[in-house]
């Protein structure tokens, strides 16, 4: 497998946002504190707000082409969280 850089990451992360709610953006990816974990800063109506995600995570969905569900719902729950705590 190539190795994978935090460009592509951002890229893949992207478009799964982008299914998930369209008025949301991913504004960045960083290494996390932790070593095993991306932190995901999300932009939705000018109000931010990040998620943790595990490496491993990740890994496998970019390795499966985005078959994998653990990644979206993931990520879904941090958008929910963006919407509930900013409201709609």
């Amino acid at each position: 497998m190539t190795e994978m850089t935090i460009n592509m990451i951002e890229e893949a992360l992207r478009k799964e946002v982008q299914k998930i709610d369209k008025s949301v953006q991913v504004v960045a990816v960083e290494q996390g504190k932790k070593k095993n974990l991306y932190r995901v800063t999300l932009l939705k109506e000018g109000k931010s707000g990040s998620a943790d995600l595990q490496k491993d995570l990740v890994e496998q969905h970019l390795a499966q082409k985005g078959k994998g569900r653990q990644l979206r719902k993931a990520l879904a729950k941090a958008v929910s969280h963006l919407s509930i705590r900013y409201g709609r």
